[in-house]
């Protein structure tokens, strides 16, 4: 695994009910209207507590695609459903040790669609192609207070390995204790099914 692995990742991966396209200035409306709707829901992460507007949307997708073309250090797609285009979610992998390989993964869910599985299903897909491409270990790190992402990403297969205490400042830039979670390669792989999934945001 190496950067081109991520700069030459396909437009599209498919899912069982969604789709995931590789964020592109296009998405720009999509994402400014999730961001819109779920504000309520985005306390853990740093950019929900920026100031949005159809602008701000637009130039975040653009900066995130050229992170992906120019320096190949992780990757973001967004989620639609199949059958209606809806937009779902985002799901990323960044933070890579290509060394291991090793990564972590962050995913943060449309409000609207809650309770529908379909981010789980979302993730899920993109935690499978970075396995078949010969990432050895997918990580979450979780702000403690955070149960909802913390459930949700117990749901992947990932394990709770530890407690990391004040290791990163939270969206407010108060230091945070998180948990580590983690699942390898080797370890079983949960089924994608019509399980329901809360917004999940880490």
């Amino acid at each position: 695994m190496t950067p081109d692995t991520f700069r030459r990742s396909p437009e599209t991966i498919p899912g069982r009910r969604l789709r995931l396209e590789k964020i592109h200035p296009r998405h720009a409306p999509a994402f400014h209207a999730s961001v819109q709707r779920s504000m309520v829901d985005l306390d853990f992460i740093a950019w929900g507590h920026h100031h949005w507007n159809a602008v701000a949307a637009l130039e975040h997708c653009e900066r995130q695609r050229d992170w992906v073309d120019t320096e190949g250090e992780g990757v973001m797609y967004l989620a639609f459903e199949h059958d209606t285009g809806t937009y779902v979610g985002c799901v990323d992998l960044h933070s890579v040790d290509f060394g291991v390989p090793r990564c972590q993964i962050g995913f943060v869910g449309c409000s609207r669609q809650r309770g529908r599985g379909l981010m789980r299903d979302a993730t899920l897909t993109l935690m499978n192609w970075a396995y078949s491409r010969g990432m050895a270990r997918i990580e979450v790190w979780c702000d403690v207070r955070n149960t909802r992402a913390l459930a949700f990403a117990e749901s992947l297969g990932l394990q709770r390995e530890g407690l990391m205490r004040k290791v990163e400042r939270d969206a407010r830039g108060q230091l945070c204790d998180q948990y580590l979670l983690a699942r390898l390669s080797t370890d079983s792989v949960p089924t994608i099914a019509d399980s329901r999934d809360s917004v999940a945001t880490v």
